[in-house]
C-alpha cells in the first residue's frame, strides 16, 4: 500500500465535520473494473422490473461475497483512502464491513422515502449517546456521478458526531431541523470517509440513472467484524500482501501486535505511540 499523507486541513475537517471528501480516490480504469464486477454481482437486481411506487424495492444492499472479486479484493488496501484511515485511527485496525449499494430511479410522486437516521456500530444502543468513542471509519466510493440532490447518495448530518443525545425529529417529518444536512455533490471515482458517531441515512434516487456506491468499513481490531463479512480463506490470505493480510483478519487474536500496519506507519513517520498501561511517578 502506497503512502498518502493526511494533511492538517484534512484532519481538521474530519474532526470538525465528522467526514472527509477525497476527490479522485479511484481513477477511471479502476472505476470501470469495479463497476463491471459489481454489475455482475447485482445482475439479478438489475434485471428485476421497476416498481416506481416502491422505492425500497429498487434498493440493493449486498454485503456478503464481495471480496471474491479481484478488483473488490484489491480495494481493501486502496492507497488513496486507507492510509488516511490508519492516520485517523491507528495501525491497529482491520476491515469491519463491506457493502455494495445500488438504487434504481424512483418516482418523485412515490411516498416519502424512509430515512432511518442512525450511528454506525450500534454502540449507543448499550452505552447511550454521551462520551461515545471513535472506533471506526467507513469509506464510500462513488461508481457513478452524484451531481444533484436526491440522486441516491447517503445523506450526512454535519457535526452530528459531537451530539450527546438522539436526533430530534418533529412528528410527521423525516429529517431533523437542527443539523446541517449534507447531500454531497461527487463524481465517479470520488470517495468520502465518515466516522461511526456521525448520524447519516439512506436517501432516495430521483435521478434518471442507477446510483452505485461501495462502502468499506474499518475499525479497531478489537471490534468484531460484521457477521456477513466473509472469513478469508488461506488462498486469499496467501495472495495478499502483509498490509492486506492484516486488514483481512490474518492475525489470530487482538493480542498479536498489528505488525504490518505498525511497520508501515513507522516507515512513513506516522506511527503514534500507544497509551501506556502504567506511569511511574
Amino acid at each position: 500500500m502506497d503512502f498518502t499523507h493526511l494533511k492538517p486541513e484534512q484532519q481538521q475537517s474530519f474532526d470538525r465535520d465528522g467526514f472527509l471528501v477525497v476527490r479522485n480516490a479511484l481513477d477511471a480504469e479502476t472505476v470501470d473494473r469495479l463497476t463491471d464486477e459489481c454489475d455482475q454481482l447485482a445482475e439479478s437486481f438489475l434485471r428485476k422490473p421497476e416498481v416506481l411506487t416502491r422505492p425500497e424495492y429498487n434498493h440493493l444492499d449486498l454485503r456478503p461475497g464481495l471480496l471474491r472479486e479481484k478488483a473488490l479484493f484489491a480495494l481493501v488496501s486502496n492507497s488513496s483512502t486507507v492510509p488516511l484511515v490508519v492516520q485517523l485511527l491507528s495501525p491497529n485496525i482491520h476491515l469491519h464491513s463491506t457493502a455494495l449499494i445500488y438504487k434504481r430511479p424512483a418516482s418523485p410522486d412515490a411516498p416519502r422515502f424512509r430515512r432511518g437516521w442512525h450511528r454506525d456500530i450500534r454502540i449507543p444502543r448499550d452505552l447511550g449517546h454521551q462520551c461515545l468513542p471513535l472506533v471506526g471509519i467507513k469509506v464510500c466510493y462513488c461508481l457513478t456521478d452524484f451531481h444533484q440532490p436526491d440522486s441516491g447518495m447517503t445523506v450526512l448530518a454535519r457535526k452530528s458526531h459531537l451530539k450527546t443525545e438522539p436526533l430530534v425529529l418533529p412528528k410527521g417529518q423525516v429529517d431533523p431541523p437542527d443539523v446541517e444536512l449534507c447531500d454531497l455533490i461527487l463524481n465517479a471515482g470520488d470517495a468520502f470517509l465518515f466516522e461511526n458517531r456521525l448520524f447519516h441515512t439512506a436517501a432516495p434516487n430521483l435521478s434518471d440513472r442507477v446510483s452505485k456506491v461501495l462502502m468499506y468499513g474499518y475499525a479497531y481490531r478489537w471490534m468484531k467484524p460484521e457477521v456477513y463479512l466473509d472469513v478469508p480463506d488461506e488462498r486469499q490470505l496467501g495472495r495478499a500482501d502483509p498490509v492486506t493480510r492484516q486488514l483481512l483478519g490474518g492475525y489470530r487474536d487482538v493480542d498479536t501486535p498489528p505488525w504490518a500496519l505498525q511497520e508501515w506507519a513507522k516507515h512513513h513517520g506516522v506511527l503514534r505511540q500507544p497509551a501506556p498501561w502504567t506511569v511511574e511517578v
